[in-house]
């Protein structure tokens, strides 16, 4: 969205050019020398930052003016804004998801329409996500991922019990994580069920962690959000999805085609229970999953309450998460060692031959 072309200065009132400008820019008043960010009103709120962009639409940190609290704004794309069955049927489910008050489902407050655009309004939690962490290689621990999957399962059942909702896009930006690590699952204003499913057309979702049978558009339940979770799951420990290739079609190809490594393979310290939770729920067939969110919550809580009872020196308090160029250069040093040693052995019978 582009912002007004002039703005106000707050503290002297002097009219300021703001062409070009993005929101959140610093700019400073020509008269009076007053520090402020460029915003833009929009209805009754306030833009002030951009906090990112998807393929519905861009949420903005912003001010309710008349309510004076700080709230996350979701404004549709103008092409989604004028599909008209879709925003029908896409208002009753705002109505489902307004009622969803859980800890782990981030609040929606409002739904509205503003010079032909629709806009959702949602607290702002002001926190990263999971994928933040991944993307800054941050540590976290095995006991906060377990955590986090319980939560955001919790949150997930949670909709689908009171509201039939299914995400349909589960995946590391959508997790917040609040300063307390108290994991929300965003975009549940967006969920979508199987009448918006045929108005949007929408199909892939992030190929990173998209379910094999929403690939093939086959019917979906809530084990195509179980399978994503387990994605992301694995690659908040591993430090990359399961699957990676230089396209999203080559990304999907093996999400159909190709069976994951196992999670000990890249984070060997890694338990077995967590990590047989995580494949598991990753299973290639919806059918080989778990047959429900309590089961899967079941055995996260039981590998959590596994992991507590290791010995210190087992129970690895972090997990770092690797990049692929940090693994393939471990790699190579283990290859390496082994070369050396099995050279030393051969040298060391070859020596004793010779001297027998």
């Amino acid at each position: 969205m582009d912002t007004q072309p002039t703005t106000v200065c707050p503290q002297c009132n002097q009219l300021i050019d703001t062409t070009g400008l993005a929101l959140g820019a610093v700019i400073t008043c020509p008269a009076c020398g007053h520090e402020f960010g460029v915003t833009q009103t929009f209805d009754h709120y306030r833009l002030e930052t951009l906090l990112g962009e998807g393929g519905m639409g861009a949420v903005y940190r912003a001010t309710d003016l008349n309510l004076g609290r700080e709230v996350a704004v979701k404004v549709l794309k103008p092409e989604i804004s004028s599909d008209r069955k879709f925003i029908a049927n896409f208002l009753r489910e705002v109505e489902i998801t307004a009622s969803l008050n859980h800890p782990n489902i981030v609040n929606v407050f409002a739904f509205g329409e503003f010079n032909g655009s629709y806009y959702l309004v949602m607290e702002y939690l002001g926190s990263k996500t999971l994928d933040d962490f991944i993307e800054e290689k941050l540590k976290l621990s095995e006991p906060d991922i377990l955590d986090i999957g319980i939560g955001v399962a919790n949150g997930l059942n949670f909709a689908l019990q009171h509201g039939g909702l299914i995400h349909r896009d589960i995946k590391p930006g959508n997790i917040m994580l609040t300063a307390s690590n108290t994991p929300k699952v965003l975009d549940f204003g967006l969920a979508l069920t199987p009448e918006t499913a045929e108005c949007s057309g929408e199909i892939w979702g992030t190929p990173y962690y998209v379910s094999p049978e929403r690939l093939e558009q086959r019917p979906e339940d809530f084990r195509s959000d179980m399978y994503s979770l387990g994605v992301s799951l694995y690659h908040s420990l591993c430090g990359h999805p399961p699957f990676d290739a230089s396209t999203a079609d080559l990304v999907a190809a093996k999400h159909l085609n190709d069976t994951p490594l196992s999670v000990k393979t890249y984070a060997p310290y890694v338990s077995e229970p967590t990590t047989y939770a995580i494949m598991k729920a990753m299973a290639r067939q919806p059918d080989e999953r778990y047959i429900s969110y309590d089961e899967f919550i079941a055995q996260l809580e039981d590998a959590k309450r596994r992991l507590a009872t290791l010995p210190v020196k087992q129970n690895i308090p972090q997990v770092e998460v690797v990049g692929d160029r940090e693994l393939s250069k471990r790699i190579g040093l283990i290859v390496a060692a082994t070369v050396g040693v099995i050279i030393l052995i051969v040298a060391v019978f070859l020596f004793w031959i010779y001297h027998r």
